[in-house]
């Protein structure tokens, strides 16, 4: 007698992780990276907000130390670190949304208009430059 086999195939649709808090800085402390926001590795954008997030924080604390303020004020960290890294990091991740989005339509016209988006794109090379650059975190 023969055995059967029950094959049994699933597929599960990827969900982009995308998640920031609140707040990232509490008096004499500050959040950066993954422990601030996480994203997911889609793009490999996680270490360039990482980054970016470190770049401001210590511009932050530059600025108090030659002003002359506590590096640990939580104002002065929510005005000049919190804001801005919010900001850019939630652009960034509604842009990855977008992107997700994009790439996870399968039809022949959401295929086709996401083909001609991406070619009218590439043709406009300041465009895609400064995208580019943003997304490699040269700018934002």
């Amino acid at each position: 007698m023969g055995h059967i086999r029950l094959l049994l195939c699933l597929h599960v649709e990827q969900v982009v992780m995308l998640s920031t808090l609140c707040r990232y800085v509490a008096p004499r402390m500050a959040l950066v990276g993954d422990a601030a926001h996480a994203v997911h590795p889609m793009a490999g954008q996680g270490v360039n907000l990482g980054l970016a997030d470190a770049g401001a924080l210590a511009a932050t604390l530059a600025f108090a130390r030659q002003t002359g303020q506590d590096i640990g004020d939580v104002m002065l960290l929510q005005s000049r670190y919190e804001a801005q890294r919010q900001a850019a990091n939630v652009a960034m991740m509604a842009a990855l949304e977008t992107l997700w989005q994009g790439f996870g339509l399968q039809s022949g016209v959401a295929g086709a208009a996401r083909a001609a988006g991406l070619r009218l794109l590439n043709s406009i090379g300041p465009v895609k430059n400064s995208i580019m650059q943003y997304a490699m975190g040269f700018t934002g």
